[in-house]
């Protein structure tokens, strides 16, 4: 009986944490999740270890990390089949798309809320082979923080 509850408060231990890291994950904002940077790399590094013993409750031994790991990755399967099974789970997990520009106009308050710079939406342009917010007729902050860009295009092209 022991062992059934060390196995049960392990799972649990787990479940707990992944929530509280999706919590937060979202919370954090998208575009750090689309570039991890030195620094974003090192936070997850140190999450990562500063989680660890709370998953397993101090047992370092091999059946309760395997017990953990397994469990964090069927957590990760659930949360998969969920999202594609519903659309407002979906959003809820990862989020939707933000106009960011929309026919040459600039939305502020998008730039200002994922925390992308200047400079940051310069180099997109730059990317799709534009120089001017003037010349995009739709961009998005996507899910996942990538900037999804639709030029204008003349109608004699």
């Amino acid at each position: 009986m022991d062992t059934l509850w060390h196995v049960l408060e392990i799972v649990g231990r787990v479940v707990i944490i992944y929530v509280a890291a999706m919590v937060l994950l979202r919370l954090s904002g998208r575009r750090e999740l689309s570039q991890l940077g030195p620094m974003d790399l090192l936070t997850m590094l140190l999450v990562s270890e500063t989680v660890s013993p709370a998953l397993t409750g101090g047992d370092d031994s091999i059946p309760t990390g395997l017990l953990a790991a397994a469990t964090l990755m069927g957590l990760g399967v659930v949360t998969s089949m969920i999202a594609f099974r519903s659309k407002r789970a979906e959003h809820v997990i990862a989020g939707e798309g933000v106009v960011l520009i929309d026919n040459g106009k600039l939305r502020p308050d998008v730039l200002r809320r994922f925390r992308i710079t200047n400079d940051d939406l310069r180099a997109q342009l730059h990317e799709h082979g534009l120089l001017r917010v003037d010349q995009v007729r739709r961009a998005y902050v996507e899910a996942d923080g990538e900037i999804s860009i639709i030029p204008l295009r003349d109608d004699a092209d």
